[in-house]
């Protein structure tokens, strides 16, 4: 059975708490450790609360997470975190963390953390850490 047809198999409703009629349960993909690693390069555990929780593997990623403000007299969701994850051209993950402020022009990043699980010969650290602010 190849990586997709595991995944698959794996899938399994999640019961809610919340008494939302639309949301009633949502589908979970289980990681299975005995799937091809070449299928996921990153995983993603995410525990919301009572509305739930997610564990994915995937070959990318992206989330983002608001919060409640005050802002122009109103209350709103503003999105004040997002992490990325993604294959670099060159075969290497990277995660990059960046910051939003509804004051700023530009987010900004703040950590970028870098793998090369594909280079079995690295006598460098297996993860390397850039904490550099940079905007974007």
């Amino acid at each position: 059975m190849d990586g997709q047809a595991m995944r698959k198999a794996d899938i399994e409703p999640i019961k809610l708490t919340s008494g939302d009629p639309f949301n009633e349960t949502v589908q979970e993909l289980k990681l299975n450790p005995i799937a091809s690693t070449e299928c996921r390069k990153f995983e993603v555990r995410c525990h919301a609360g009572n509305a739930g929780h997610l564990e994915v593997a995937s070959d990318s990623v992206s989330v983002r997470i608001g919060q409640r403000v005050h802002n122009d007299g109103k209350e709103e969701f503003w999105s004040s975190l997002l992490v990325e994850c993604k294959e670099q051209d060159d075969g290497s993950l990277a995660v990059d963390v960046v910051v939003f402020h509804p004051d700023w022009d530009e987010p900004l990043r703040i950590a970028s953390i870098q793998s090369n699980p594909s280079d079995k010969n690295a006598t460098a650290a297996a993860v390397r850490c850039d904490f550099e602010q940079k905007r974007l």
